[in-house]
């Protein structure tokens, strides 16, 4: 069995999604509606940066969510079956659209949204995030009560074994890395992001993104979709709109997402969008599981089982 990865905010560069629109004629005009339905360039920056636009977040998620729809345009007749869907954070959203929960736009949409509210969010407050190695799990707990007497912090994402995010207000997240060690971390370090993702500092954001969600249809995926904040499967539009709802404020429980369709006989991941960040995650939570990706035209004419039509 099959299992589609999509990635999320932090596998941007610049120069993604370029050459699959320089071959691909549809890929152009998914970037020409793109721009079209977000009032800006998103093709010249994800194509030619800066860098310093395409890091901010309203930039970043509309440019990743495009960018793998783009891949998944371009395999076309080629593109290889699969039983599951799951995307980690931004990339819900991709794996919703793939699976046909909804239509390229209304995702974009979705995305416009979603991001612009957490880019305001970061702006309300001073937080970010910090990541925790090798912290034994017994002692997370401990870690972020002591933290929080320095303010709002909680774990953000369960990525892999060994490797949890913790979010909050900059003072809290500081005291975590400080204290980590201690609790029996082999290393914390502060990550370069620009707010406290998925933590309570986001609710802002998740109220205007329920709104959002609230006026948009929902349909059975195709497939079922790993949601981040339950780690199961479902094919339930009302279960897909409540977790939607909660995924900002909530932990990404992404190895138990992992973990849960291994369990159910998944024995390849495929990550469809920029970077390797989910394949290298899959290797530690399934390392008997095959793990590859595509990113680009290359990758594309590597992998496809038929020939893809050059447009």
């Amino acid at each position: 069995m099959r299992a589609l990865l999509f990635p999320g905010q932090g596998s941007q560069y610049v120069g993604m999604g370029k050459d699959l629109a320089d071959r691909f004629a549809e890929v152009r005009e998914l970037y020409d509606e793109a721009d079209g339905v977000l009032g800006f360039a998103l093709s010249k920056v994800s194509f030619d940066g800066p860098n310093d636009e395409l890091v901010q977040t309203s930039r970043t998620q509309p440019a990743i969510f495009v960018h793998s729809l783009a891949l998944w345009t371009a395999w076309g007749k080629s593109r290889p079956d699969f039983q599951y869907a799951a995307g980690h954070s931004l990339g819900e959203f991709s794996a919703l659209t793939v699976a046909d929960a909804w239509d390229f736009g209304t995702g974009l949409g979705l995305v416009k949204i979603r991001s612009a509210a957490m880019q305001k969010a970061c702006g309300a407050v001073l937080g970010t995030m910090a990541a925790v190695l090798n912290l034994p799990p017994e002692k997370l707990g401990a870690l972020i009560a002591e933290a929080s007497k320095s303010g709002v912090v909680q774990a953000a994402n369960f990525n892999s074994p060994g490797q949890v995010a913790l979010s909050g207000e900059r003072a809290a997240v500081e005291s975590a890395v400080a204290l980590a060690l201690g609790y029996g971390a082999r290393r914390a370090m502060l990550l370069p992001v620009g707010g406290a993702f998925h933590s309570p500092l986001m609710a802002g954001a998740a109220e205007e993104l329920t709104a959002a969600l609230d006026e948009v249809e929902i349909r059975a995926p195709r497939v079922p979709v790993v949601l981040n904040v339950t780690a199961a499967p479902t094919c339930d539009p009302a279960q897909i709109r409540t977790g939607l709802k909660q995924q900002l404020t909530a932990p990404v429980l992404w190895q138990p997402s992992v973990e849960t369709m291994a369990q159910r006989g998944v024995t390849e991941f495929v990550e469809v969008g920029p970077g390797k960040v989910l394949q290298g995650l899959v290797k530690r939570i399934a390392p008997g599981a095959a793990a590859w990706g595509v990113d680009t035209v290359r990758d594309l004419e590597q992998r496809v089982v038929s020939h893809v039509e050059n447009s």
